[in-house]
């Protein structure tokens, strides 16, 4: 993949911020797609095939892309549409996800959730991460996995892996953004984070009874997060994106499922490197990236920085690339919630 040099660096982040219609449709976030990867000159080289891995989570009350709790399919539909005329092959495309949490590839998991008509619209493929089609991959440096079973197209030669989270708080890990974005493409039954590092939290936490919110601390969370982070950093040493690009045209604040609500940002972050995406988006959010645990451990880790006065951040104005002049200008106007479950926290949204 080619794009724009002064964006191809790791410590590098573009921010673009959309003048939104009060109805938000499925053509804008389409449009705001398209509008960041003409900025950034993203091309694909011959012969690459390109992945798409999105966030998409089909449960109760929010499979339909409109909750806002999933990556809308609009936007990954711009995006595969760009890809398409710069350099895709139709028949190359793939989206990656498992949206139901099964080890089969049945169409039936992504009813409801508006990637059928992504494929449909774009020949792009849809694909998860099942047991016959991952590979398991070591971790250079381990925390918590010695290796990791992953999608064989997340790791391909010849492939570009582009991910696509949604910009969305956590229950747990505070944000859910490029690095927990790639849990998706971890096989089925390795995947569920939450619940390994949940299992190494102490005997007595593990066993308390009753619901979290009436007896769960910050210090029982941060360190259940750190099991998690762990494991996020683990995982980004095997799978490394070539791309990051944020879907903020609609953020989501609270669970990050079906307890939340949505604000309409018309944002897309995107760079190449997930901890300098992370750190701005979740800055934009309203957090302080060097006070979030997955990415100073992340940053510990060497993975990149968190700190944004050593990020170089770009804007875009009149279709130009230049410095953002006012990142803080830029923020979420009230900042996003975390619904947490933490005893004693205003957890009501």
């Amino acid at each position: 993949m080619r794009l724009l040099p002064l964006l191809d660096t790791p410590n590098t982040v573009l921010v673009y911020k959309a003048s939104l219609p009060e109805t938000v449709r499925w053509q804008d976030y389409d449009w705001v797609a398209r509008q960041a990867l003409v900025a950034m000159q993203v091309e694909l080289e011959p012969g690459e095939n390109a992945v798409l891995k999105p966030n998409v989570t089909v449960g109760e009350n929010y499979a339909d892309p409109d909750t806002g709790i999933t990556t809308h399919p609009g936007f990954v539909q711009g995006a595969i549409e760009h890809l398409l005329a710069h350099g895709a092959r139709r028949g190359g495309v793939y989206i990656l996800e498992d949206p139901r949490n099964t080890n089969d590839n049945e169409d039936r998991h992504w009813q409801g959730t508006g990637y059928p008509e992504v494929r449909d619209a774009t020949g792009a493929k849809l694909r998860s991460p099942k047991t016959y089609t991952c590979v398991k991959k070591p971790v250079r440096k381990p925390l918590a996995l010695p290796e990791m079973n992953v999608s064989r197209l997340a790791v391909a030669p010849n492939t570009v892996l582009i991910n696509v989270p949604k910009l969305k708080t956590h229950n747990l890990g505070i944000t859910t953004l490029c690095m927990k974005n790639l849990m998706g493409v971890v096989n089925v039954f390795d995947r569920h984070f939450c619940s390994q590092a949940w299992q190494e939290m102490p005997v007595d936490v593990r066993d308390h009874e009753g619901p979290r919110e009436t007896w769960l601390t910050r210090e029982m969370h941060e360190l259940w997060q750190t099991g998690l982070a762990h494991r996020l950093i683990d995982l980004a040493q095997v799978v490394q994106p070539r791309l990051n690009l944020v879907e903020g045209v609609i953020a989501r604040e609270g669970t990050g499922f079906n307890r939340g609500r949505n604000h309409a940002l018309g944002l897309c972050i995107a760079g190449v490197n997930m901890v300098a995406v992370d750190s701005v988006a979740s800055y934009l959010m309203g957090f302080d990236p060097r006070r979030l645990i997955y990415l100073k451990l992340a940053a510990g880790a060497g993975l990149g920085t968190n700190d944004l006065d050593r990020l170089a951040i770009y804007e875009m104005s009149d279709g130009e690339i230049v410095p953002c002049r006012d990142v803080e200008a830029l923020r979420a106007r009230p900042a996003l919630r975390v619904i947490s479950n933490i005893k004693g926290e205003d957890n009501t949204i």
